[in-house]
């Protein structure tokens, strides 16, 4: 009776999945018939508040809105701007944006709204930063802006597509001086199934993880099965070291002090691009990067050379409509891999629509990138030296940080340490909010030209700062390719610092490394040409962008976001916060100066070098392995462990096997989830299974308490262990059909 109920269980258990199938399948077949998709997004909007300010003596209207940043173009008007990022799901194109609005309600009359400023370049004197209203608004029956939103263009990160668009939640009319503003503007976004899948996806779940912190709509992540995309080979690594067969051997000592902190790290020259190095040119070396990237899922780039010996590619950019125009080297060409840089195929690269089909340029980063300028052996052996040494000494997660702040421009007084002041603690100036080098944890010192008898620090007080102790320095003042914070090229060579410094500058060509003058700029001079100086620096290739009587700087922007990737967002590694302070800038990449500084703001070090960060909890210590205690050797062993992070950080695990031999850093995997291994032993003997962990950031746990395991020579079978081996000796047919059932 018992058996016949059962049998009648299992016919309706197969009867009842039969049903659930069929239902399932005509579902989806229901959904694929129709070959569209809605994305739907709805943002609100509080009430504007209005300030005074003061541009070449006259008293303007600002509007405020919600904490967003006010753009407009040159000659128009400041207003407040809303970014959106939209994750468009798997194997589908746009084919129409709808932007809508809900009530739009009126403000008021009789607002004289400030115009867009223009910015001066910091190696400009002073010069009016405003352009009047009527000699541009010659027709002012209009409504500015005349549209709802700018479609800034359609990225890919990684395999993933993200649209980002930008908002105009305020309106102004300046024929009657009226303000209108929405409370809420509705996003639809229709797509149409191609099932085309970038050749950029990976199996890699931290792209996954990096994608959700880009966009509005996370959930359209589950549209994207990592099982389409493309998988690694056995022999993946993290950092990629490109340089020259002579430098090749140089850079070794800094491959070992990677790996010895669990970064997987290859060195490769360029006899593995092309056996003729001389006719490398930059596209050969992008297609190698991206490459490797695909197969062998690198995420950092180091190149070892200068431009002469490994070129950047030079890209062209415009400050603004009609405004100046230059060629700038710039390390991000090889950073973002999708699509092309020059789609017209004329002398000019990195033009706006210079990407696939003519149209928007790819700007998000698939690895992230820093160079070693080093022309000469000396070159590669200060460089390496100290960024061993930074390696070693665990990160700067406190110590002496100098602000460093000329004097500008005048009418009105514009000073750098006002610029500066935004980096400490953190600032909600002109329109978005940043957080800063906390005060409470680095040891904050100022050398302001404001708060300098007679306006003006000399040179030896830098020196004599950075001899001090000073580990970061943030400089905002007037440069040139051989002169930065008062020093020139020389200058940088006398310095005598202990230990190696990080710096970054919002000065002009600082970091021209391709110099038109033909010597080294002063960013090489920090960081190859002496022992001493800096392990690293960001530096601009052109000019840098401020503002007259204001911090609302193009370079200022960049800046602030650079540390608020680290303080605020946990970015630790020096290349990718470098690289997110540009991403967060994206959306506004077409207003004055903000494309420039993105392609300009060249890394001058090791991108994997890590910051490390205070607010940051490295992850428990795993529990103890758990596995046999007796074993055989030549034979694989299963072993576990697990462990918590109370950032809920992903975590990878790195296992001693007791034998010398250790694991490759494994996951990333959740808090609490189990992770499993295999190991085998060659020799007989005890030997001590630890297991220790990192998080994402790099923090690492201690070692777990040790799992003692004895190995002999011979394997004692169980007795179901002893028939397979039996019947796959002397009954292969019989073993083939049993270990196909099982």
């Amino acid at each position: 009776m018992k058996n016949n109920t059962k049998n009648k269980i299992r016919h309706f258990e197969t009867f009842f999945v039969t049903i659930v199938l069929i239902t399932t399948t005509l579902s989806f077949f229901a959904v694929a018939s129709d070959n569209s998709n809605i994305i739907f997004e709805k943002y609100s909007f509080g009430t504007p508040y209005l300030q005074k300010v003061t541009i070449d003596g006259i008293q303007y209207d600002k509007i405020n809105l919600d904490n967003l940043p006010n753009f407009g173009d040159i000659g128009k008007y400041n207003l407040p701007r809303r970014s959106v990022s939209l994750l468009i799901n798997q194997g589908e194109d746009i084919v129409d944006i709808q932007v809508t609005h809900g009530e739009r309600i009126f403000f008021g009359s009789n607002f004289n709204i400030e115009p867009t400023t223009v910015p001066i370049s910091l190696s400009e004197q002073y010069i009016s930063k405003a352009i009047p209203q009527k000699e541009v608004d010659s027709d002012l029956n209009y409504v500015y802006p005349e549209t709802l939103y700018d479609n800034v263009g359609t990225y890919w990160f990684r395999g993933y597509k993200i649209l980002v668009l930008l908002l105009y939640p305020v309106q102004y009319i300046p024929e009657t001086q009226s303000l209108y503003y929405f409370k809420d503007i509705n996003v639809k976004i229709t797509t149409i199934k191609t099932n085309q899948i970038n050749p950029n996806l990976r199996f890699k779940m931290e792209d996954e993880m990096e994608v959700i912190k880009r966009v509005d709509n996370p959930s359209a992540v589950n549209s994207y099965k990592l099982t389409n995309g493309y998988p690694l080979s056995s022999n993946s690594y993290d950092l990629l070291i490109l340089t020259t067969e002579r430098f090749k051997d140089a850079f070794k000592p800094l491959k070992e002090a990677h790996e010895s902190q669990g970064l997987a790290t290859k060195i490769k020259t360029l006899r593995d691009i092309s056996l003729i190095p001389s006719t490398i040119k930059p596209d050969d070396i992008r297609d190698f990067i991206r490459n490797e990237y695909r197969k062998n899922g690198i995420g950092y780039v180091l190149i070892g050379g200068d431009d002469e010996i490994i070129p950047a590619q030079k890209l062209w950019v415009q400050s603004w409509n009609h405004g100046e125009t230059t060629l700038m080297p710039s390390d991000l060409f090889y950073a973002c891999l999708d699509g092309t840089y020059n789609f017209d195929n004329d002398e000019n690269w990195g033009e706006p629509s210079d990407g696939d089909e003519g149209k928007n340029l790819d700007l998000y980063a698939e690895v992230y990138i820093g160079r070693a300028c080093v022309d000469i052996m000396s070159d590669a052996y200060n460089f390496i030296d100290k960024t061993i040494d930074y390696i070693n000494s665990g990160g700067y997660s406190s110590g002496k940080t100098l602000m460093v702040g000329e004097y500008l421009w005048s009418d009105p007084d514009t000073w750098g340490g006002d610029y500066m002041d935004e980096m400490i603690d953190g600032a909600n100036t002109n329109g978005y909010s940043t957080v800063g080098i906390p005060s409470d944890v680095y040891e904050i010192d100022t050398l302001y030209d404001r708060e300098w008898g007679g306006n003006d620090w000399p040179k030896s007080a830098i020196k004599s700062k950075i001899s001090d102790g000073a580990l970061i320095l943030n400089h905002l003042g007037h440069s040139s390719y051989g002169y930065n914070m008062k020093m020139v090229n020389n200058d940088v060579l006398s310095l005598d610092n202990d230990d190696p410094i990080f710096i970054y500058s919002q000065g002009c060509m600082a970091g021209g490394f391709d110099n038109p003058d033909d010597y080294d700029c002063i960013a090489e001079y920090f960081t190859v040409k002496t022992d001493k100086a800096a392990f690293a620096v960001i530096m601009n290739a052109r000019y840098g962008w401020g503002s007259v009587g204001s911090t609302n700087g193009p370079s200022q922007r960049y800046h602030r976001e650079f540390w608020d990737a680290i303080f605020s967002e946990n970015i630790n590694e020096i290349g990718k916060a470098n690289q997110d302070s540009k991403e967060d800038a994206l959306p506004y990449i077409n207003y004055a100066c903000m494309r420039w500084c993105y392609y300009q703001l060249n890394l001058f070090g090791d991108p994997a070098l890590v910051f490390n960060i205070n607010n940051n909890i490295q992850p428990n210590t795993p529990n103890k392995p758990s596995g046999l205690k007796n074993g055989a050797t030549e034979v694989e062993y299963e072993f576990s462990t697990s462990t918590t992070d109370s950032d809920g950080d992903k975590l990878y695990f790195k296992w001693s096997w007791g034998d010398g031999t250790f694991s490759d850093w494994l996951g990333p995997y959740e808090s609490y989830e189990e992770v499993v291994i295999t190991h085998k032993w060659e020799k007989m003997g005890i030997y001590n299974v630890k297991v220790k962990a990192r998080d994402e950031h790099r923090a690492e746990s201690d070692w777990s308490d040790p799992l003692p395991i004895a190995m002999s020579k011979y394997h004692q079978f169980s007795f179901a262990e002893l028939s397979i081996k039996i019947l796959e000796r002397y009954f292969p047919q019989i073993y083939t059909i049993i270990n196909n059932l099982l």
